[in-house]
């Protein structure tokens, strides 16, 4: 029975990468929960949302993100000042060992730019996050209500 267990776990713990679906991960740096909005047919512009965990003991920088959903993808901040929302581009973004960073509404995101096609409910896309000391990190985007909930009759989360 012994000789039998040994390779199933062998099997098991290099197939468990290939579950994580939609959330990516790379040397530390967790991406999960990443959304996006519906967008009218006649919206150019989108927006990814996710959250962003540095698991290392060092700091790592989002230095970009890619896609090819969108002819730019660029790490905005949205912030109030005197009663005015702002929008800036996020030309790189610093994450602490153990830092958790939300992109929600209202905060950072990444802007969508020129979208090869309207972001429809259902749609899955990737987008690949840029950091300076993980790398390329690969993440499945799902297009959901303009709240972020998406209807999951699975139950698998």
């Amino acid at each position: 029975m012994r000789r039998f267990l040994a390779p199933l776990l062998l099997s098991l713990s290099l197939a468990a990468p290939a579950l994580a679906h939609e959330d990516g991960h790379h040397d530390g740096v967790m991406v999960e929960h990443p959304w996006a909005r519906t967008t009218g047919t006649m919206t150019r512009a989108g927006a990814v949302y996710m959250t962003v965990k540095n698991g290392s003991h060092e700091m790592v920088t989002l230095t970009g993100v890619a896609t090819e959903r969108a002819k730019v993808a660029e790490i905005h901040q949205s912030s109030e000042e005197g009663g005015v929302m702002k929008m800036r581009m996020v030309e790189s973004l610093p994450i602490a060992p153990g830092e958790t960073i939300a992109f929600a509404p209202g905060g950072y995101h990444v802007m969508l730019i020129g979208l090869t096609e309207p972001l429809k409910e259902g749609d899955v896309f990737p987008i690949t996050l840029t950091f300076d000391k993980a790398g390329s990190v690969p993440v499945i985007v799902t297009v959901t209500g303009m709240d972020g909930k998406k209807d999951d009759h699975a139950g698998h989360h």
